[in-house]
């Protein structure tokens, strides 16, 4: 296994996703208080350690960015005192966790079209072109040591295009699998993806890309990512397709940009954070728009998450699809993309689908 327990020299990715299994030792302390995130389909970052917290990365060591969605907290970064690059199906051989007896309580659907019936008002009134509300289902107690165990065994099973993350410590934590791309920069070129529109996984492309509500929705994601993004660069667009992920499909588009100049993490964070897919378009007030919308505040919930290595390459999800929770309970999050062709109906049912899929992503 590759650990890195002292500041290291900067050093290529490729020197450090090696495969290896992590020790019993390791897991042990990972269960208390670590970290995690998917490089690849078969390379994690496990980071476990009392964390120190830093309004920067560290260059010579792994740092992950874990924010709220309101980008409040000054201190984002977590510089773990030691971490390892492991097959996550080497992790998986050493968890074990009983059957999940957590019970959820919905989200309110009521207050959910009352939250539906504002936005369409703002819609015809001209205010914004779409807005995504989340909501919560909520279980009693935090995410257990055996819970997490559970959840990371789980993740290590997922459909490719599904990336395990999380963060946690002994007052609360996140854990989750996106399917979300916000950015990645490996030195050479910035990729990101217009991810918006979705259905059963057993939807056909043209049902999705043939309908006038999801193509408008996904729109109005890509042009604002293509907006953010040619003022660094030339944008290159790859075609719209029908992406399935495990019980999920959405429409996707790959974006890469071949930067003209060195463009640092926090300028790509302010210039994505957040998307039409999670927040409004256009962009504008977001920040009063939001909190105004949601019935709770959404922590972590639709967040920048990311690994920003040694050698400077990086990658940075959009932290949906997950559980978060403190010393007195546990929520699990969802949103959906209201544009002027959204049903009320419809929307509720891609909220209860969403969060059906991330309960068993997570074997919750």
């Amino acid at each position: 296994m590759t650990t890195i327990s002292k500041p290291a020299s900067p050093v290529g990715a490729a020197a450090w996703v090696r495969r290896s299994a992590p020790s019993p030792e390791h897991v042990r302390s990972l269960l208390q208080t670590g970290a995690v995130f998917a490089w690849s389909e078969d390379r994690w970052f496990i980071a476990w350690g009392e964390p120190e917290k830093s309004a920067h990365p560290d260059p010579r060591r792994p740092s992950f960015y874990a924010p709220d969605f309101l980008l409040s907290d000054p201190r984002p970064w977590r510089i773990y005192p030691s971490c390892a690059a492991v097959p996550p199906d080497a992790l998986a051989q050493q968890l074990a966790g009983a059957e999940s007896a957590r019970c959820w309580k919905a989200f309110d659907e009521d207050a959910f079209r009352s939250v539906f019936d504002r936005v369409q008002d703002d819609l015809q009134r001209g205010a914004i072109d779409k807005a995504v509300p989340a909501v919560f289902e909520h279980s009693p107690g935090p995410l257990r040591a055996e819970e997490r165990a559970r959840a990371l065994r789980a993740m290590a099973n997922l459909p490719a295009g599904l990336m395990p993350y999380g963060c946690w410590d002994a007052d609360g934590g996140l854990l989750g699998a996106s399917p979300e791309i916000l950015f990645e920069n490996d030195g050479v070129e910035i990729r990101t993806m217009a991810v918006a529109g979705t259905a059963r996984a057993g939807a056909t492309p043209d049902e999705m890309l043939d309908d006038p509500k999801e193509r408008a929705e996904h729109r109005l994601v890509l042009e604002d990512l293509v907006a953010q993004l040619a003022p660094l660069g030339p944008v290159t667009r790859g075609a719209t397709r029908l992406w399935r992920i495990g019980m999920l499909s959405h429409l996707r588009t790959d974006l890469r940009l071949a930067a003209r100049a060195d463009t640092g993490f926090d300028e790509m964070v302010s210039r994505l954070h957040p998307t039409p897919a999670v927040g409004t378009a256009p962009r504008r007030d977001w920040r009063t728009f939001i909190p105004g919308l949601d019935g709770e505040p959404r922590g972590r919930f639709a967040a920048p998450f990311g690994l920003l290595l040694p050698d400077g390459t990086t990658r940075c999800l959009v932290a949906i699809r997950n559980v978060q929770w403190d010393r007195h309970g546990a929520r699990c999050g969802a949103g959906c993309g209201i544009v002027a062709g959204s049903r009320a109906g419809r929307e509720t049912a891609e909220l209860r689908l969403k969060l059906a899929a991330t309960r068993g992503n997570l074997g919750l």
